[in-house]
């Protein structure tokens, strides 16, 4: 039976179609029609625990050395959504290239990763990696992370907002609900400063996307997030869009309503 990481790199993706991949926490994986491979957060470690003492309670399901992309995305330094023993492993794939604010920007220095494989994303800004769009939009982690940021990505016209870690603040969400996203993956854990189930509903409701996954639940005892309530609350407050639960690794096969 192929593994995990055989299965992404052998998916063909067809046009007008994106392969969604959770790998837990709030690390996904997605693959493109162009063939294109992309990280955003991927948490594969125990660097968390090794250095705050965090234990992890979900396995993500692939190795880093296993992990080939084209494009790796941290919205933010801490370690659950920049794991600093798996991106040098990552790098030395030379195609990989990195993105993410400044302090993370700082972090790929710091690892060893080469400057020309590394770009700044700001909020209000916008990338392109081969047929990949990153825009960078607004995240609140408050004084845990200042630069941190949420992420708008363009997939040949389908648009996936992944909130990053951040508090609910609906004014300033509106230039990432503006792109009108397709699908939404908030965070729900409701601790550290972060969207709880209801928060994320409320949000949903707000950019009205053709599905949502919520993220960011169950790793650590210390996080909690609650998805059963957010699928409740989604149901009062987002009823036009549909809600998925993916286990690590699931694929969800995504394609526009026509």
């Amino acid at each position: 039976m192929p593994s995990f990481a055989e299965k992404i790199a052998s998916r063909k993706v067809a046009p007008g179609e994106l392969a969604i991949y959770w790998l837990c926490q709030a690390g996904f994986a997605f693959k493109n029609s162009s063939n294109e491979i992309v990280y955003v957060d991927p948490y594969f470690t125990d660097v968390v625990e090794r250095l705050i003492g965090f234990k992890r309670m979900m396995t993500c399901p692939l190795l880093p050395e296993e992990a080939h992309a084209d494009l790796v995305i941290c919205t933010h330094e801490h370690l659950d959504h920049m794991d600093t023993d798996a991106l040098p492993v990552m790098a030395q794939d030379p195609k990989t290239k990195f993105c993410g604010p400044i302090e993370c920007i700082k972090e790929f220095t710091k690892l060893g990763i080469p400057t020309d494989r590394c770009h700044l994303l700001e909020e209000g800004s916008r990338l392109t990696f081969g047929s990949v769009e990153v825009n960078g939009v607004y995240a609140d982690h408050g004084d845990l992370a200042p630069d941190a940021l949420g992420v708008v990505l363009n997939f040949g016209g389908i648009k996936v907002y992944h909130t990053g870690d951040s508090a609910y603040r609906p004014e300033q969400f509106q230039p990432a609900i503006d792109m009108r996203p397709d699908i939404l993956l908030p965070c729900i854990n409701g601790r550290f400063g972060n969207l709880d189930a209801r928060e994320a509903a409320l949000l949903t409701g707000l950019a009205k996307p053709q599905i949502a996954l919520p993220t960011h639940f169950w790793m650590f005892v210390e996080q909690n997030g609650d998805p059963a309530a957010f699928l409740d609350y989604c149901k009062e407050l987002a009823p036009e869009t549909q809600t998925v639960l993916l286990k690590p690794g699931e694929e969800l096969s995504f394609k526009k309503k026509p």
